[in-house]
């Protein structure tokens, strides 16, 4: 039998992109070895040297199990033999093109890896070959039809392959070999478009602005809601603006714009971009019809209970206005804001504003300058429960954002 060839030698043999894309997909097919390490399939192989099945389950075995992509001139004779009994033993087909490619005779080895994708979708080592013999010959179309047969077979497969997938984005043709996946809704095209969407955010955009229209569906409304905020981030809300109405149903860019709760700002498709209101057993905040935040703390606890990432414009001087009514109770919490510049990487804070106690209602106005560089401003509202034996309640109502 052959020997192990060491991986530098594989490497070498193989091509790059192929050996690394096998060898990631093996470390997930953890079930698939341990099944096969119950049997002794290279000795009945010894035993059948021609039979279809011994021969198939000994090369199973080598390439599965134990990490061996290697098929010598008699493990060839012998697949050819079974194939003569079996044709269309995709196991056999794929053996003849691992010895063809080895043997550096590429021609061949496509025509046996072809072979074998005809006989069956379900092999995913020929489908994974085949996607990248295309994709490096510059054939992305040709190649997304085997990487979708793998990964519909092996969903887990998406591990190994979206990083090289999201890289690749970079290429005009790639991007448009995909959108036909994404517009029909793929089994892998949600989660690939979630993981782009936290890659390089020109990429994404290109791909996704041609289909946006054919995208409004919930699975894909997580990864908008990721490319809106960081398009906001950097100070492209005008691009994202355009994109918003082509995916998400009934959005209204006036009642998006507001800063205070509206249908839109606390619609939570669009995490981060519309209020969020905490709701844990010492803090708790809800609104009352649609647009009276009703809060609740418990003696001594702290913490955030409202917050929202609010568009603004640069090096602009902001006032801040709202109506607080914390009724008669003599346990008042304390009420703090803060303001954030939100970017790419981080959300320093540049401002913060405490309310001052009063009983009853009172109108709350702060001044705020947003830095030079800041077009989106995460704004926080945070509450310090009374000292007191009782829960704090208050109100707030008629939050407004707007420039001097």
């Amino acid at each position: 039998m052959l020997m192990a060839a060491s991986p530098a030698a594989r490497a070498a043999r193989w091509p790059l992109g192929f050996a690394a894309l096998v060898l990631a997909y093996w470390s997930f097919d953890y079930s698939v070895a341990s099944n096969m390490r119950r049997a002794n399939p290279e000795a009945a192989y010894r035993a059948r040297p021609t039979d279809p099945g011994a021969v198939a389950a000994a090369m199973n075995d080598r390439m599965v199990v134990r990490n061996q992509f290697e098929a010598g001139a008699d493990d060839a004779a012998n697949a050819r033999a079974g194939l003569r009994q079996d044709p269309l033993n995709r196991v056999l087909l794929r053996t003849l093109g691992v010895h063809e490619e080895i043997s550096r005779r590429q021609p061949e080895a496509l025509k046996a890896m072809q072979m074998a994708s005809r006989v069956s979708r379900r092999d995913s080592i020929t489908e994974l070959w085949l996607a990248e013999y295309h994709r490096r010959n510059a054939a992305p179309a040709r190649a997304l039809v085997h990487y979708d047969a793998a990964m519909l077979v092996r969903p887990d497969l998406q591990k190994a392959l979206f990083p090289q997938m999201t890289t690749a984005l970079a290429q005009p043709d790639f991007r448009a070999a995909v959108r036909p996946y994404i517009a029909r809704k793929a089994s892998w095209a949600v989660p690939f478009v979630g993981t782009a969407a936290q890659a390089d955010i020109d990429n994404v955009v290109a791909l996704v602005e041609p289909v946006a229209n054919r995208m409004a569906a919930p699975g894909y409304e997580p990864a908008f809601a990721q490319i809106l905020y960081r398009l906001m981030a950097r100070g492209d809300g005008a691009r994202a603006l355009a994109l918003a109405p082509k995916v998400f149903s009934a959005f209204d860019a006036k009642a998006f714009a507001a800063p205070g709760w509206n249908s839109t700002t606390t619609d939570s498709r669009f995490g981060s971009l519309a209020w969020s209101f905490e709701q844990t057993g010492d803090l708790n905040a809800s609104l009352e019809d649609g647009r009276t935040l009703a809060v609740m703390v418990n003696p001594l606890a702290s913490g955030r209970f409202a917050a929202r990432d609010i568009p603004v414009t640069p090096g602009t001087a902001y006032q801040l206005r709202h109506t607080i009514d914390y009724g008669q109770s003599s346990a008042q919490a304390q009420v703090r804001w803060t303001a954030a510049c939100v970017g790419e990487q981080s959300a320093p804070v540049f401002w913060q504003g405490d309310v001052p106690l009063a009983r009853g209602r009172a109108q709350y106005s702060a001044a705020l300058a947003t830095p030079a560089s800041c077009t989106l401003l995460r704004l926080t509202a945070n509450a310090i429960g009374a000292d007191a034996q009782i829960p704090s309640e208050f109100s707030i109502s008629q939050l407004q954002l707007a420039p001097n």
